[in-house]
């Protein structure tokens, strides 16, 4: 499943990039904008060549109008060419569509976002009964309920339960900050949300999002059902695994499917940013109201850097987006000033995650008659240090188990030598490599979430600390033994 030898070569990029300009309506395209997308093309190519991002689609909305979409490179192993079509995970861009149902359920009057949560979920239970009490559904929205980052990423390895069940888990899971008193971003927010759409509509999240919002927006290559979506040729997703982009499956999610693991295509992302940017409308059919867009675009809670979080979207002055990662997959749509902008790509590395976000900009800087950035690189820079760091210390781990069997005759240590040995034993044998095992689960995500997120590096952080600190205590029973 995993290998510890040292990975550090550049791997040839297997790119094979198909071009598919497919526009929603009959349009002359003017000599300013097939320049523009030349550049878009080739700084698309270039950033999925520097990281190697097997595949990628991008989608551009003018108005009421899709003006621009293309499939970049491969979608899977099979080499099948990425297109509009293709569908992908979408990652936390979910966020969007989930905050849209209940704004949708808002309109018809069976939601209101001052409730109480327990009002449409009576089993709704947190540790802190007299909390779970107070959380409304605009808390949740708007992720100012207090829950914690880290409970929301807890879960990810264990999706695979139905939502119903994941939602009843939560008895012994702590507010981090008093409900509605600051930002903490949660994926347990959106989900909890899910199950609010299903409560109240009497369909489950799956069946709500696909009549309600993928049919009237015509999305025909969007899923909610992984199934299906593989039926259709979903995108497989790719992981660095020291540097190496391979294909790795991803897990099940059905538990965790509002926050973050709804599939759809760059076509049909572009039709749900036409439906965002008209005032609900598409097609000429109502499909959220004015004021709901108006709502889930609002400005609510706030993050840092200037941003602000409204409902599934981020705000930075003029730019409303969201983004989305999954284990093995990239999402990022945007609203800039006349244009929409979607992108999806089947790779996820947790160290270039910015350089994924840098193609967003770059993309909008084009359509702003901009430079984009010259392009980050970095990739191949990145992993040679990392696997180097893991090769030192294998090498290190290798030497001193030698050291273990080593016969050689030596003099007797003066006192001060030994004391600094067992020192050196201590610390970087037993005290560091148990922080880190001990530590890191704590303050960051859990192991299995490490482990799915960062295969290859993650799997080095938990083994070679338990191999030193065997060697640890190994080295100390000998001490022992020979009576120090």
């Amino acid at each position: 499943m995993f290998n510890l030898s040292i990975r550090t070569f550049l791997i040839a990029v297997i790119v094979t990039t198909t071009s598919l300009l497919v526009p929603t309506q009959s349009r002359a395209e003017s000599k300013e904008e097939s320049s523009q997308f030349e550049k878009i093309d080739a700084l698309v190519e270039s950033t999925m060549a520097e990281y190697r991002i097997p595949g990628a689609s991008v989608g551009i909305v003018k108005g009421n109008q899709t003006i621009y979409m293309k499939g970049y490179g491969i979608s899977g192993p099979d080499q099948t060419p990425v297109t509009p079509q293709t569908p992908f995970v979408l990652g936390s861009t979910t966020k969007s569509i989930t905050a849209a149902a209940i704004m949708q359920l808002v309109d018809n009057g069976k939601i209101d976002l001052d409730a109480p949560v327990q009002r449409y979920l009576p089993s709704f239970q947190l540790a802190d009964k007299e909390a779970s009490e107070t959380i409304v559904v605009k808390h949740l929205l708007h992720q100012t309920s207090g829950l914690s980052t880290y409970d929301g990423q807890a879960p990810l390895t264990k999706g695979d339960k139905p939502l119903e069940e994941h939602l009843n888990g939560l008895e012994n899971i702590s507010l981090l900050a008093a409900v509605g008193s600051e930002f903490n971003y949660s994926n347990l927010n959106y989900d909890i949300l899910g199950g609010i759409i299903q409560a109240v509509s009497g369909l489950s999240y799956s069946d709500y999002v696909v009549q309600h919002i993928f049919k009237p927006l015509n999305m025909k290559h969007s899923y909610a059902s992984p199934k299906e979506a593989q039926n259709a040729g979903l995108a497989t997703g790719y992981q660095p695994v020291f540097g190496r982009m391979i294909p790795t499956k991803q897990l099940r999610h059905e538990g965790t499917l509002p926050s973050g693991y709804l599939m759809s295509s760059a076509e049909d992302m572009s039709s749900y940013l036409i439906a965002h940017m008209n005032g609900g409308v598409y097609n000429d059919n109502i499909v959220f109201s004015e004021d709901s867009v108006r709502q889930m675009h609002e400005p609510a809670s706030s993050m840092w850097g200037g941003m602000h979080y409204a409902m599934g979207w981020t705000v930075h002055n003029n730019l409303i987006s969201h983004d989305g990662s999954t284990e093995n997959t990239y999402s990022k749509m945007q609203l800039d000033g006349e244009y929409g902008i979607v992108i999806l790509i089947n790779a996820m590395d947790v160290f270039h995650i910015d350089n994924y976000d840098y193609l967003m900009t770059g993309i909008s800087n084009i359509l702003q008659k901009k430079e984009p950035l010259p392009l980050n690189t970095g990739y191949t820079k990145t992993y040679v240090i990392l696997d180097l760091i893991v090769l030192a210390a294998i090498v290190f781990i290798l030497y001193t188990i030698y050291g273990l069997f080593s016969r050689k005759n030596k003099k007797q240590p003066t006192k001060l030598r030994t004391v600094l040995n067992v020192a050196f034993i201590l610390i970087f044998h037993l005290l560091l490599p148990g922080a880190l095992l001990l530590l890191l689960p704590k303050l960051l995500v859990p192991w299995p979430v490490v482990l799915t997120f960062l295969p290859g590096i993650g799997h080095a952080l938990i083994i070679l600390p338990l191999v030193l600190m065997v060697v640890g205590a190994i080295k100390i029973a000998i001490k022992v033994r020979k009576r120090i």
